[in-house]
């Protein structure tokens, strides 16, 4: 009855989180009360056909009001360089969401998240009525939820203040309003894509650290240790197929976070470098409105990973010791536990899209490397004039 009541309480969730998501255009999936999860939802198209209508209206902005594109070139005459990291920064934004509005709806990708899906939500309901126990998942989707509305409040609210109430106007015609409302729109989109990959990251930390109290028992069944190790290398096969379907949507996304955080950052040092440029509260205050939900939003990312990895290689290393305390005449249970230490012998990484990129801190770390290395050539051989 508890099993059930959990299970039930699990799917109310994941089906507020999949709505979620079809409001920004990143799934298409839906589940029903037995736990099948389908592609069944046309949210991604509708969002790319209005997307795709909004641009087309700044266009005839442009067209039939000799309106500026993108934003307004004359009022930024005193950063001249920084008018054209705008332009950059709003077209690949946009054009990014769109790609990726197509790469994540696609009918073979949808159908592979939705696998990945169902058989979490299977391997969580099958523990938890074979060994009596609760997985609580309300932290993670808690989690979830806390993740969106942060970074919603900073780019739909502190962001748009900023920018609303700076010295440089950049939005005064129609479509500048247009363009920066699409731009906004794919930043959060970006947002709720990490963020569902995060939260499938952590409820298979939950399941994971079950199954580590269960390996702490010292009365565990040979037909209890079998189940485990095939849970286990299920779990080793979802997240590999997860990976697979977010794989080029995760990088595209990174980039696209590295190179605002770059020339954001240039901007604000070359600014504060001028006699009559920003202040350090001007300095402050676009690093946290540009800078920090950015960074937050990877750390995040990768943070989620890295603990369920994290979770995985300590059940490795229990169930292993497990075998050094097993019983010398129970065989088969000695022989299984040999077996997955071979298995395991070799450590890889378990979060790696497109068999090149490991998502752990080591990511978060080359990447500052990188924007350290990019600022001091740039600011190196920047004399600080506008032109």
């Amino acid at each position: 009855m508890l099993a059930l009541q959990s299970h039930r309480a699990f799917l109310a969730r994941l089906r507020w989180a999949l709505r979620a998501q079809h409001v920004f255009g990143v799934s298409s999936l839906v589940v029903d009360k037995q736990g099948h999860v389908t592609s069944g939802s046309s949210a991604p198209k509708y969002i790319w056909m209005l997307m795709v209508l909004f641009i087309l209206m700044a266009v005839w902005f442009v067209h039939y009001n000799n309106e500026t594109p993108i934003v307004c070139k004359s009022n930024a005459s005193k950063v001249k360089l920084f008018y054209y990291f705008v332009i950059l920064e709003t077209m690949i934004a946009i054009v990014f969401k769109l790609v990726l509005t197509i790469k994540i709806a696609w009918p073979a990708s949808q159908q592979s998240l939705a696998q990945c899906w169902s058989q979490l939500i299977a391997k969580v309901h099958e523990f938890q009525v074979s060994y009596h126990c609760n997985i609580e998942s309300k932290r993670e989707f808690q989690l979830f939820w806390l993740w969106l509305t942060v970074l919603l409040a900073v780019y739909g609210f502190l962001l748009t203040f900023m920018v609303a109430t700076s010295k440089v106007l950049f939005m005064v015609q129609t479509n500048h309003y247009i363009i920066y409302g699409l731009r906004i729109y794919a930043y959060l989109s970006d947002t709720t894509v990490c963020a569902s990959f995060g939260l499938f990251a952590l409820l298979l930390k939950a399941l994971i650290e079950e199954m580590r109290k269960m390996v702490r028992q010292s009365n565990i069944s040979e037909n209890q240790l079998r189940s485990m190790i095939q849970l286990y290398r299920h779990i080793l096969q979802i997240i590999e197929s997860l990976c697979a379907v977010y794989g080029w949507v995760l990088i595209m996304i990174l980039f696209e976070h590295f190179l605002i955080i770059t020339d954001r950052s240039f901007f604000a040092i070359r600014m504060y470098r001028r006699p009559m440029g920003f202040t350090l509260s001007q300095v402050i205050s676009m690093m946290m409105t540009w800078v920090f939900p950015l960074a937050l939003n990877d750390t995040l990312l990768v943070g989620s990973c890295t603990a369920t990895e994290k979770a995985l290689k300590e059940f490795e290393q229990e169930l292993c010791e497990l075998g050094k305390m097993a019983n010398v005449n129970k065989v088969e249970h000695e022989y299984m536990i040999t077996c997955f230490s071979l298995y395991v012998a070799e450590q890889k990484p378990k979060f790696r899209i497109l068999k090149s990129l490991n998502l752990n801190f080591n990511v978060i770390y080359a990447a500052c490397g990188v924007i350290a290395t990019y600022l001091t050539v740039f600011l190196q051989f920047d004399n600080g004039d506008s032109n």
